[in-house]
Order: structure tokens, then sequence, then C-alpha cells
């Protein structure tokens, strides 16, 4: 249907058809605005002729009258465009308008519905030369229409607040304060929906930014409550910013401020070290401010972007573009085809799938419809790239193509041909394109992201691309040191690429915590790159991504990396890998539910995303939702059939039925592959599932090499361990326990151990030697600096660790008083796993663990 356009201007979409004639005109558009604005009785005769021709008479304004109409209904086929006689009205199944449509939402009710209409002021831009009568009337319905949507934000933004939706809140505030900039009410209300949001210094940069405007337009100040709870801010913060003795801050913990304060140079650092009681929010403005006044190219400004649209967004997916270059450019070809889906995911009424299952389509031969089904796209970009590179210049083809899925019809489509300097104009122009051919409207702060260029340095950006590559391809331990060692180089070229230091710091975390090279190297060297990276670029999503990993990570503050994540997820709303982590830290608060929804929220943005499925798959299981957890895991083997859930979809059949023989069938030879981790929040290492394995497994768990698991020595000799001492062979188990110890005591002395893993290990090893206060010790720790209430997921785990070494310890009773801990609460084992595991026998005579294993999962 076509519809008239009356918000942000005025013009009539009609799906793409060329329009012309009377459909362009000024005089007919007015007329149509007129109607569009009127009740269901319409419009008298008299009443539009006197807006649009004042200076005719009555005969001559009424043969003008009809003119326009006639025009209109030819211009526009549509000989039913109007209804009534003296009254006109337009007919609602000839065309539509977004003002009718509002002012319907708003008398129902639907206060989101009317807000998401509004797309600018009412015929912004519009004017009729010589009609006085129609201007007055666009000013009075502009500022009606206005009006409404103010209080309607205001009301949705109060609703949300009462709720305890603290994120729609600061959504809706700041919608508000765009329309209306120079109310003082609403910008107290942006403020205080940011501190109840946990970003303070947010709400400080808001109210300078406020001050400003209302300074530069008005001469004026702010309304007293804004600058009262300014002041209240800078208080807070100041107390948070004092040594850890004069408040109640950790030691160690580390904020914002810190992490960009430590990239500085030492004498700026001292500098600022000096005003003993700047607080942390004017900290971080500050370090801003003379960062860029010092060359390194940052603003002071905070760059947001307009609000997320209330209603669906559009679906995008952008397929992997064919290389028709040479085979060893298809990091080229994909990094570019990656760079231009990231630039397109800034944009907030864009919804654009990720690049993890958007690349399984590369080379496909599905038509857009079935892409379309599979994905939830309604829109498709592709193309190919070629890169010539010859003697003297390289040239860089691009061609793209946009497709609609429902008719597959080609929408817009164009061929670039620059050379390798103009690589990032083309990805800016590109996705502009797309978003004009997509009917989207950009605010300034988006139009910014897409024009944004990441370096400048060519070499840089081609090793970025190669480790990006490196990166994405598998959490192999070479190929992350490989990308570590690429993004190096990137930043060594350009020092100033902040896209390669948020990088490299991600990768060198994921180093640090799976254990790969647990030892302050790879962790000061991330602690180093993303301070650099905040410094460069203090917005940028995949840096703040990196500080939410190392708060929740590190410091294990689920809180605080939580906040972190809620700002990357308003920069970047198709950000699956914020959603996703946003799902991580909500399930380690033990807010379930919520998480799920992420998760949920994380799988509509990355279907094909095998990580995330597997990832809900883990909390149903440790929910002991079983039946949902073999669902996800399922649902993960089919979209990545080369992947291995089956180890813990045989866990979870375990955890549900009890039945171990047929769990024995489901375990694949390769799930004796665990990492030297173990498999997160269900057990700890190989030697939690050796006593499940049947006589064959177990064999083939006394072959193993260290290789199998990473060269984790520790693991492999607590395995054998349990597999001996399941046998009997009481000698054999024993050595093995003990060159577990020596290995684990060698690694503690020298690595971290973030999440107790490696402690968990060692107490069993020690109990397994009888070193019964030693290994009592050990897993008494773990439980107390990770209890349940720092962390819902890994928490647990330390409570079933410490009743593996009770019954190691033949302490039955003690045992026995964990496992009632353990099953009172989400987390690992259940009473189907504890009946059929042999590592339990010992226990089973006593009543209360039989009452365990009786009741239902």
């Amino acid at each position: 249907m076509r519809q008239l356009r009356t918000f942000g201007g005025l013009s009539i979409q009609d799906d793409g058809a060329s329009l012309t004639g009377a459909a362009t005109q000024r005089k007919t558009l007015a007329l149509l605005a007129l109607l569009a604005t009127a009740d269901n009785h319409g419009t008298s005769r008299d009443k539009l002729i006197a807006c649009l021709w004042p200076e005719s008479d009555t005969e001559h304004g009424r043969n003008l009258l009809k003119q326009a109409c006639f025009g209109l209904r030819r211009d526009l086929h549509e000989p039913e465009l109007f209804l009534g006689t003296t009254e006109l009205r337009l007919n609602p199944a000839a065309i539509a308008s977004d003002v009718h449509a509002f002012q319907e939402a708003v008398e129902r009710g639907d206060l989101a519905g009317a807000v998401a209409l509004y797309r600018g002021p009412f015929l912004d831009g519009f004017y009729l030369t010589g009609a006085d009568d129609f201007e007055r009337w666009v000013e009075t319905e502009r500022a009606r229409i206005a009006r409404v949507v103010c209080e309607a934000l205001e009301s949705l933004a109060t609703r949300a607040a009462a709720h305890g939706d603290d994120r729609a809140a600061e959504q809706w505030w700041r919608r508000l304060t765009q329309i209306d900039p120079f109310s003082s009410r609403a910008a107290l209300g942006l403020m205080t929906a940011l501190v109840a949001a946990g970003e303070p210094v947010a709400a400080i940069q808001h109210a300078r930014g406020h001050e400003a405007f209302l300074k530069r337009e008005l001469d004026a100040a702010p309304n007293e409550a804004v600058l009262a709870l300014v002041k209240r801010l800078c208080e807070e913060a100041r107390q948070e910013s004092l040594p850890a003795g004069l408040t109640g801050r950790p030691r160690g913990r580390q904020s914002t401020a810190d992490f960009v304060l430590a990239a500085l140079p030492a004498a700026l650092r001292r500098e600022l070290r000096r005003a003993t009681t700047l607080s942390i929010a004017a900290a971080t403005l500050a370090v801003v401010l003379v960062v860029g006044a010092v060359g390194y190219g940052v603003s002071g400004r905070t760059r947001t972007g307009p609000e997320p649209a209330i209603g669906g967004r559009k679906m995008l997916v952008v397929l992997p573009f064919e290389n028709h270059g040479a085979t060893a450019d298809e990091y080229f070809a994909d990094g570019l085809t990656e760079a231009i889906a990231t630039r397109l995911g800034s944009v907030r009424s864009l919804g654009v799938i990720a690049w993890q299952s958007a690349s399984q389509y590369k080379g496909t031969r599905k038509s857009p419809q079935e892409i379309g089904r599979e994905l939830g796209v309604q829109y498709i970009l592709q193309g190919f790239i070629r890169w010539e590179k010859g003697a003297g210049t390289s040239r860089i083809r691009v061609s793209p193509a946009l497709i609609r899925v429902s008719d597959a019809a080609q929408l817009w489509a164009d061929q670039y041909d620059t050379t390798l300097t103009g690589v990032f104009a083309v990805q800016a122009d590109l996705a502009a394109r797309v978003v004009g051919a997509l009917d989207i409207a950009l605010a300034p702060p988006e139009q910014r992201t897409l024009a944004a260029w990441p370096t400048d340095n060519l070499a840089a950006y081609d090793a970025y691309l190669r480790g990006w590559e490196l990166r994405g391809r598998s959490v192999d331990p070479a190929d992350l040191r490989g990308a570590a060692g690429l993004f190096r180089q990137a930043v060594t070229l350009d020092s100033t690429f902040a896209l390669a230091w948020a990088d490299l710091a991600a990768v060198d975390l994921i180093i640090y915590i799976d254990y790969l090279n647990p030892t302050e190297g790879p962790l000061a060297e991330a602690r180093a790159a993303l301070g650099r990276a905040l410094v460069l670029d203090p917005d940028l999503p995949r840096a703040r991504l990196s500080l939410a990993d190392y708060y929740g990570w590190i410091d294990h503050d689920h809180e605080r990396a939580l906040r972190e994540l809620r700002r990357v997820e308003r920069l970047r709303p198709s950000y699956p890998a914020a959603s996703g982590a946003i799902a991580d830290a909500l399930r380690r608060q033990g807010r379930w539910e919520e998480s799920i929804r992420y998760y949920h929220r994380t799988i509509d943005l990355n279907p094909r995303g095998s990580d995330q499925l597997e990832s809900l798959g883990d909390l149903y299981l440790v929910l002991r939702r079983y039946p949902e957890a073999i669902a996800a895991y399922d649902r993960a083997s089919e979209v990545r059939p080369s992947g291995a859930p089956s180890l813990v979809k045989a866990l979870a059949y375990l955890s549900q039925t009890g039945d171990l023989r047929g769990t024995q069938h489901l375990l694949p030879d390769v799930a004796l592959n665990i990492a030297p981790t173990g498999l997160e929040f269900v057990v700890t290492t190989l030697a939690d599932v050796a006593t499940l394995l049947d006589e064959r497994q177990q064999k083939a768990v006394l072959r193993l090499t260290p290789g199998a698991l990473d060269d984790d020595t520790a693991a492999l000799a607590l395995a054998k361990a349990m597999v001996y001492g399941a046998g009997q062979q009481l000698p054999l188990a024993r050595a093995y326990f003990d060159s577990a110890r020596v290995a684990l005591e060698a690694s503690l002395a020298v690595r971290g151990d973030a999440y107790g893993r490696l402690r968990c290990m060692l107490g069993v090893a020690l109990a397994g030697l009888g070193r019964t206060t030693e290994a009592i010790r050990v897993g008494k720790q773990v439980v107390s600096e990770l209890p349940v209430s720092k962390d819902a997921m890994e928490g647990p785990l330390m409570l079933a660790n410490l009743a593996r070494i009770y019954v190691l310890l033949d302490q039955r009773d003690r045992a026995v008083e964990q496992l009632e801990l353990v099953l009172s609460r989400p987390g690992p084992l259940s009473a189907g796993w504890l009946r059929a595991d042999p590592f339990w026998n010992s226990l089973r005579a006593r009543p209360r663990f039989q009452r365990l294993v009786t009741v239902r999962n």
C-alpha cells in the first residue's frame, strides 16, 4: 500500500515505484497532509481552499482543488483515493499515513508504537510560498504532535523505571532529550536512568553537554536539580577513587579510569594522580581531554547513537563475498565482508546476522528464500571481490548486490574499482548505500561510525585481517598464538590502530583464562593493550567487550562486567558477542531466566553459532532441565557437525536417567580429549568422568599421551590415577596421583589460577595420596575464594570437587554433606548421576545418600 510520510519531511512511498506528476508537487502533497491529519469526518473543501489557494476566489479555488484531486488520482493510479463530497477525507484502503497511524496508536494507548512512528518533526523542511494559513496550521500541528510525543516518552520512561527496566528507561529519556534538548527535566530523567543503570560517568557527561548547549543557545544555566545530581555523583566517585583503606573497595580492583591512566605516558599519569580528590568520572574525562590535546586524536565527546527501534528491526545477512582473486587472498575477502557487516551492525534499526553464521553460507547454492528462512532475514547482501596485484599499484574490485528475500528481487547493486588505499572508503560508501536502499534514516553518530577508518596503514590492516582470520578459525592454541603475533605486528606498524589493540587484548585474555599460558605475561599484555585501545577510542565496542571480560574473568566482578556490556549493547545493537557475554554474566549472578532470554536473543543474531547453543545447553544442564539441554546440544551438532557437544549431551542423558550403559554408548572416543580446564561448569577435568567409562574407554585413557590434552600432563596423570584406582591397582594409582601433584605444584608456582581449576585438581591429587590436611585445606580454599554468591556457575563446581576430595579420604559423612549442598541449588551432578557413577559407591550405605539419589532430578 502507498504511504504518506509526514514525519521528518513530506513524501509518498509506493514500494519502490517511480512517482511523477501530482504525486511530487508541493501543493498536492500539502493537500494530502491536511487530509491525513483530519478526523473521520474529513475536512471541508472551503478550509482546504483557504489554506492552499488563499489568493483565489471561490469558483477558481474549487476548480484548483478539483484539478489537484484529479491529478493525484491519475498519477497514483487510484480512482478511489478520496472519500466524501462536501467534507473530503483520504480512503484508508488506498493510502495510509504515518500521522494517522500515530494518532490511532495514541488513542488506543500504544505509546511505544506511536513514538516508533515519529521519525522527525511534522512536515520538517516543507513549506508553501504565499500560504500563510497553511504555514500557521503546520506550526500548530507540529507543536501539538511534538508535545504528544514528549509526553508519551516521559510516560514510557517512568513506567520502565517503575518496573526496574533501567535500560529501557534510559532509551526513552535519551530519545526525549534528542527531541527536546532544551528540557532540563528530560536531561535529569536521562541522568537518573544512567545512574540507575550503573553509568554515573555517562550521566555527568550528559549534564556537561546539556549545560554547554543551554549556554550556547540561550545563555542560560541548567535546572538546579541537574547541577545537584552532578555534584552528588562527583562526590560518590571521589569516595570510590580514594585509597582502598579509606573506602570499602577491595584492593587490586581496577576501574575504567585505571585502565585509561595506565596507558598514558608517565608524565601525564603523574599530573593526573597529583589531583588526589579527582573523581573517577572526572579523571576519565580529563584523561580523554588531555590525550586529545597531545595528539592521540581522542575527542571528549561521547558518541551515542539514536535509540533502537522499539518494533521489529529489518534483518540482514552479509554473505561472504566471493573471492575472485588468488586463493591466498581468501582471508582478505572474508575480512572485508566482516568489516562491512560490522559497520552495518552499528545501525540501531537494522539487525545484522553474525559472521559466524553468515560464513557458513560461503559458496552456497541455496536460494534467497532458503537462506532467509534459515537465518530469519528479509534481506541479503552478497557480492564478489577481486584483488589484482600488479607490479605498480594494486587494484581492488568490489561488486555488491542487495537482494530482497521474499521475491529474490535485486534492490541495489554497484561496482567499485579502487586501489588498496580506497578500501575503507568503499566499505563506508557501500554500507551507507545499503542503509539508504533499506530506507533507514541515520543519526549523525551512526553516519560517523559508518564512515570511520580503523587505520591509515595498509600493511597494519593486512596483518590485522590475517590475525582476525586465525582467531576466527578455531580455539586451537597455535591459531590463538598466531593471531596474537599478527595483532602485535599490526600495532607495531600503527600504534594508533585501536581495533588491533582491542583484539590483541581479547586474544591474550583467552590464552590466559583457558590455561594455554596462565602466566602474568599474557595478562600484563592484555592490560596494556586494553588501556591503549580505550585511550584511542573510549567507545570502541570490542575494547569495551574485552574490558567486561577482564572484570568478569579476572576480577570475578560480574556486576561491573554487566555494566560495561550494557554500554556495548547500546553502542552496537547487532553484536552477538556482547549479548552472549551478557547472558554469561547473568547466569554467573544466578539470574537464570534473564540469561536464557539473552541466549535466545544471541541465537536470533547468530542462529548457526554452535558456541551459544552449547552455552545455552550448559545453562539448562546446570539448571537440571535435561530435555532442554539435550535439545540445545542436538541443535549445536546440527549446525556444526564437526563440533563435540556429544560429551555434555551424554552427561545430560546420564543426569536425567541414571543409565550408565546408555551413557557409555553415547560417549565417543573423541570425548576423552577434554581441554586442560575440563568441561566448564560440569566437571573439572577428565578425571571426573574416568569412572563413568567402560573397560575399553578406560584402556584408551591409559594409552593417551599428554599431547592429546594440549600437553597437560597433570590432567592426564590424574585421569590415569582414577582409572587405576577404579581397577583396584592402588600402587599405580598412587604413582599417578603423585605425578599429578608434582606437575600441578610446578604449574601453580609460575601460573595464575583464575577459576581455581588447578587447585581443584591438586586437592584431588593430595586426597588420592592420603594427605588429608593438605587436601582439605586446598579444597576449602577454592570454595571460599569462589563461593556460589560470587559465581553461581563456578561456585557449585567447587563444592562438588570438595565432595570428591572427601570420598577419596573416606570421610563419608562430610562427602554426603557436600553433595546435599550441591544438589540443593543449580549446579553439577544429579540424583541419576550419583546413582550410576561407581566413584560414589562408598557412600551408598548412608541413608542420607540414599535419600539424595532417590529424589527426582
